[in-house]
């Protein structure tokens, strides 16, 4: 994308008043008010995701807990034929656990959906920064003005050691000092532009990142949730044998 500025005092005008809509764009593009929003959100991400984290370690030790009991009381309990009882309040501790995880697992959910929601603002933000940023013409806008600077510095002080088609140039389009310092504020204020939305759109795509690097973060507390539910499907699947087990047993002595 360019800015649309002739070689004319006309359309230099014109390009300032361009140029001028472009700032006005830049700066609502991120503001102060969408950096405070930003930094709002992350801290609350950021909070929402210790919590959950904390929430998880005091599942673990509640299910560390519950699998030692298990694996090391039953044999006990089927000796002092108090298997059942046993069994009941293991049935109840798995059923908490299984609540507690199924709460962390949604507000894994829930923060996950809000990281990428704050992605895709980012990423709207970006897309609007591109055209302003990546200005094919930015290296020919450096050229023109030193052209210009020249051709400018030439007619001025009637210099004759410059390339002759710098001055004829000036010299023939009756050139004058406020009509070139337009222009060349213009192709300023363009390139400065983009270097600012080039900066912009840089300092958000490292936002960008950081976002990402918290979605493997949740990615990884999920694969740490599926742990402690293989050990609870375990408990609950060996609890189930050994109910039906003792319904057997309870058939053949009353049978």
């Amino acid at each position: 994308m360019d800015t649309p500025i002739a070689e004319t005092d006309d359309g230099a005008a014109a390009g300032l008043s361009y140029v001028l809509k472009e700032e006005a764009q830049l700066a609502q593009i991120w503001t102060v008010q969408d950096q405070a929003e930003h930094e709002r959100v992350i801290r609350e991400i950021t909070d929402r995701f210790s919590g959950a984290r904390q929430h998880l370690e005091g599942i673990r030790a509640r299910t560390d807990a519950t699998w030692e009991q298990f694996v090391t009381l039953t044999l006990e309990r089927i000796l002092s034929e108090r298997l059942h009882e046993f069994l009941d309040e293991i049935g109840e501790a798995i059923q908490t656990v299984t609540q507690q995880l199924t709460e962390v697992d949604c507000e894994m959910d829930r923060i996950r959906a809000r990281i990428q929601d704050r992605r895709r603002v980012l990423t709207e933000k970006m897309a609007l920064l591109e055209p302003l940023a990546h200005r094919t013409s930015t290296q020919n806008h450096l050229g023109m003005m030193l052209a210009r600077v020249e051709g400018l510095e030439a007619y001025l002080l009637g210099r004759k050691d410059v390339p002759p088609q710098s001055y004829e140039m000036h010299y023939k389009r009756h050139t004058n000092a406020p009509g070139d310092l337009l222009y060349l504020r213009v192709r300023l204020l363009t390139t400065r532009i983009a270097v600012i939305a080039a900066n912009r759109s840089r300092y958000l795509g490292e936002l960008v990142a950081g976002l990402s690097e918290s979605l493997l973060e949740i990615e990884q507390l999920k694969i740490e949730l599926t742990t402690f539910n293989v050990r609870i499907e375990c408990m609950s699947e060996i609890s189930r044998y050994w109910l039906a087990y003792l319904d057997i047993a309870i058939d053949k002595a009353t049978s």
